[in-house]
């Protein structure tokens, strides 16, 4: 009756000092390649490990305290597990799972940090020689079936400068997960409990430089891309983005929440679909529940959880044109639409500055139609609570209307303007601009700028309205 015990014990027995043989041998090994590892880093770069002991059934590895030094860019984590790591052919290097616990990243312009890291069937391509402005790491290559991590954040230590665009400066999400990354696949993207703080630095003429700061959030966000490990490497390298680059096939995102000075805008969904299909790119997109919240109650209602956007972007990726339909309605109150073809001209190498966009960007035509009677009806009731001089709503509707007419006496072909302020009520303005030259976003910007350029550009021919 003992024989059963008695042999399953001595197998237990023989088991545990096998195991414990193997683990001599494995932990031997690891340390002789770690220090080969240490020994074959470039020059200036430094590994640290507080202590190293192999997984002998994942055939890995696990590390703490871990600090590597390459220059100005410094990684380290509390706890890496490697499992089954093998190199490629190529030179490269393939890892069945790698689990991090406090991994962090800094670099001169970033500080990247989260609680934990997990990463599936991830595939390092041979890492490149150094080259300025390009990373050792080729991250256009790597390739990654799940990738997960928790209280990801992203602190941008480069500050923006005045005046210039919005510049985000940290970046918070709960959770940050990518399935299926790495070269001409489709990516998916997922987000939870994301918030983002800016900063821009205004400047107006005669005034000092005034810091404006604000907040965004987003409960929600799910993408899938193609290829968007491109993307990632050329914004990575500060390189211009892959040429006929396909628009997101599709994306969601869910409560987006943006605070300013002067209240905070919420959005409810935002729904949108993309292809790419014999050099021509389609984005659309569909937004729904328009909010907004001030310290000021607005005297009038609005629908915002009834309010919906259309936007639909044509691109043709040939001749570098695109033609962008847009519907903004608010039930009961106004709708919107606009109709506009523009044409790029190209960009400048690595990343586009706002300005080079305006430049580089050029309005064929636009079409504006507005239907919106009780819009402006609400508008000219707020404007005379404002103003708190005694004037009603209809009384500067009236010095409205004058100041238009006076305004756009110069071109006949808008005096529908004036005439639909005045009388709104069933119909619809419309303003058209057609040029046989183009006019580039950077000089539109300009004519508008102050009052003798914008008079001058409302003179033109190519500007005109009808009210029907």
């Amino acid at each position: 009756m003992k024989r059963p015990w008695l042999t399953a014990s001595l197998i237990s027995v023989i088991a545990v000092i096998g195991m414990a043989g193997v683990h001599h041998e494995a932990h031997m090994e690891l340390v002789r390649g770690l220090s080969s590892f240490r020994a074959a880093l470039p020059p200036g770069t430094t590994f640290t490990y507080g202590s190293a002991r192999p997984a002998i059934l994942s055939l890995g590895a696990t590390l703490t305290d871990i600090t590597l030094r390459d220059g100005s860019i410094t990684l380290r984590a509390a706890r890496m597990r490697l499992g089954h790591p093998r190199p490629t052919p190529d030179g490269g290097l393939s890892i069945r799972t790698v689990e991090v616990r406090e991994p962090f990243l800094q670099t001169p312009t970033q500080i990247i940090h989260g609680s934990t890291l997990s990463l599936r069937q991830l595939i390092l391509p041979p890492s490149r020689p150094p080259a300025e402005g390009h990373s050792r790491i080729d991250l256009a290559h790597i390739a990654l079936a799940h990738g997960q991590i928790e209280q990801f954040s992203v602190q941008n230590l480069a500050p923006s400068s005045p005046p210039g665009p919005v510049n985000v400066h940290s970046l918070f999400a709960d959770r940050f997960t990518l399935d299926n990354y790495g070269p001409a696949l489709v990516t998916t993207l997922r987000t939870a409990g994301a918030t983002i703080a800016y900063e821009r630095t205004v400047q107006a003429p005669g005034h000092d430089p005034q810091l404006v700061s604000g907040q965004a959030s987003l409960e929600r966000l799910d993408l899938k891309q193609k290829d968007l490990a491109a993307q990632v490497a050329a914004a990575w390298d500060h390189l211009p983005f892959p040429l006929h680059m396909a628009p997101p096939q599709s994306f969601d995102a869910r409560n987006f929440r943006l605070s300013l000075t002067s209240g905070t805008f919420r959005l409810e969904d935002l729904h949108g679909t993309g292809t790419l299909k014999d050099q021509t790119a389609t984005l659309t997109q569909d937004m729904k529940g328009f909010h907004f919240q001030s310290d000021e109650k607005l005297p009038f209602p609005i629908n915002g959880a009834g309010a919906t956007a259309h936007y639909v972007r044509i691109s043709s990726l040939a001749d570098h044109t695109s033609r962008t339909t847009a519907t903004l309605t608010v039930p009961g109150f106004m709708t919107l639409k606009a109709d506009a073809r523009t044409i790029q001209t190209g960009f400048a190498d690595g990343h586009p500055s706002p300005q080079q966009i305006l430049q580089s960007t050029a309005l064929q035509n636009i079409t504006l139609s507005l239907q919106g009677d009780r819009l402006l009806d609400a508008g000219f009731v707020l404007s005379a609570r404002q103003a708190g001089n005694g004037l009603t709503a209809d009384q500067l509707r009236q010095q409205a209307t004058q100041v238009l007419q006076a305004g756009l006496s110069a071109n006949p072909a808008l005096g529908a303007v004036s005439d639909y302020v005045a009388n709104p009520a069933g119909r619809t303005l419309t303003v058209t601009y057609a040029s046989e030259t183009p006019m580039s976003l950077k000089a539109l910007n300009e004519s508008l700028s102050s009052p003798a350029t914008m008079l001058a550009f409302l003179a033109s021919p190519d500007l005109k309205a009808s009210a029907q």
